[in-house]
């Protein structure tokens, strides 16, 4: 037997997982002049559950438009508003072409999400924020804005048939959006906010659509509380709202403490109330495609689920052109080419075999370097683990699921400097098991 030991409580149940995810801006928006079999295989990448990372939840900007103060016109986003009312449908074509084809793809759950309101709509007339970063949503136009984000997802559901559940109308709320930031943001106090969501929660119940609301997108953990606690104040809105969602950008306030602290913040006051991390990316210059921010990424995504407690983990930008560690995949628009990075399959050890409705197991590894999340499925009949070896060398470790193991077979996926996501044994299960250094495992016991 191995000298450590990772260890599963079967019996003792926390969340219930709702998906992993990716967002489409900005480059859905911009794939016309790519290799439509690139993009394709794009799709086949993010959102198949056999020959790629198998992600269920696809996050689709409802681009607010116009933006010609933003420089960058990647970071643009169209909108579809004409008029009040009034809406060209025509418009935002390639993003909604990429929605789809996810969708086909294996995306079951769409979140359509704002970062700013309509230009009309903003005290400014731009997109990007206010000038001196203040709030920017015009007073009295919740109503209006609400049947606008309505109108958009009533027609993304009934005529394109595309399965959208959530409304996320306010994107990190906190920030002192204006023109420097180049993308579309928009500045709200906590009162704005919380009219804000009740309008839209009315405007939801009037047309009867099947969708709930995703709120605060806050920026980080801290300051979702203040946030948290204005909404707290009116029940009924509650009562309509599916999660509060965070970001997970900024470690100094994204920390393993404050994450704790409002993950039981919310188990107390909302025990039913989902949190999700709904946004990040390292924010670090210099394109990478290996081990290192694969880890990076792999150590947060652990950390947000059992530290922070969220039921569903989504990734920003899945496809960068910039010398920066965002996208999972890059692109060479010159050429309309991906290319695949270590991030993609370090996130695909979660995202392909935790599936919608696994529940998270306590487990414990008595290594220093190695982390450990489980899960058990609904029928108890697949335990998953996911490992992180945070060690510049193999560590051999005993595994203990919980059960007798007996009848049981297991597969084991590694992502590491060797291999991408690929599975490197099958067979009866293991007692224990040496993870590469610096490495991503998934072991998966079938009863």
């Amino acid at each position: 037997m191995g000298e450590h030991r990772i260890a599963i409580n079967q019996a003792d149940k926390k969340q219930s997982m709702e998906g992993f995810g990716a967002s489409g801006a900005w480059w859905a928006q911009h794939t016309g002049s790519w290799q439509q079999s690139e993009v394709s295989r794009l799709l086949e990448l993010l959102y198949d559950p056999h020959k790629g990372i198998g992600m269920t939840i696809y996050r689709h900007n409802i681009g607010a438009g116009n933006g010609e103060e933003i420089e960058d016109v990647w970071r643009r986003a169209e909108g579809v508003e004409v008029a009040e009312g009034q809406y060209d449908w025509s418009k935002d074509a390639q993003a909604l072409a990429v929605m789809k084809m996810a969708a086909q793809k294996g995306a079951k759950q769409i979140v359509a999400f704002a970062n700013s309101p309509t230009p009309r709509m903003t005290i400014s007339g731009m997109t990007s924020g206010h000038r001196e970063g203040k709030s920017n949503f015009r007073e009295g136009m919740e109503e209006q804005f609400a049947r606008y984000l309505v109108d958009v997802v009533k027609h993304l559901i009934e005529v394109e048939g595309l399965p959208v559940e959530w409304i996320s109308p306010i994107n990190e709320p906190m920030w002192l959006w204006n023109a420097e930031n180049g993308q579309e943001g928009c500045h709200y106090t906590p009162e704005e906010c919380a009219q804000v969501y009740r309008a839209l929660a009315r405007n939801i119940q009037e047309q009867g659509l099947p969708v709930r609301i995703s709120a605060i997108e806050a920026g980080e953990w801290t300051s979702a509380r203040m946030y948290y606690y204005k909404l707290a104040e009116d029940k009924e809105l509650m009562s309509q709202i599916g999660n509060i969602a965070v970001h997970s950008y900024v470690p100094q306030v994204s920390n393993p403490v404050y994450k704790e602290e409002f993950a039981e913040l919310i188990r107390r006051d909302q025990p039913n109330l989902s949190i999700w991390m709904s946004e990040w990316t390292e924010m670090e210059g210099g394109a990478d495609y290996g081990m290192e921010t694969a880890l990076n990424l792999a150590n947060l995504v652990h950390e947000d689920i059992t530290i922070g407690g969220v039921t569903s983990w989504q990734y920003w930008i899945a496809v960068s052109k910039y010398d920066f560690r965002d996208g999972l995949v890059y692109v060479d628009e010159a050429e309309g080419r991906i290319k695949e990075t270590k991030r993609l399959w370090a996130i695909g050890n979660y995202s392909k075999f935790i599936r919608p409705g696994d529940v998270r197991n306590e487990a414990q590894s008595d290594h220093p370097e190695l982390k450990v999340a489980a899960f058990t499925d609904n029928g108890g009949e697949r335990v998953t683990l996911v490992v992180v070896n945070n060690s510049k060398e193999n560590v051999t470790s005993g595994i203990d699921i919980g059960t007798d193991g007996e009848g049981t077979t297991t597969e084991i996926y590694e992502t590491s400097a060797d291999f991408d996501l690929e599975r490197v044994f099958t067979g009866a299960t293991p007692r224990t098991w040496s993870f590469k250094a610096e490495s991503v495992t998934t072991v998966v016991v079938k009863g």
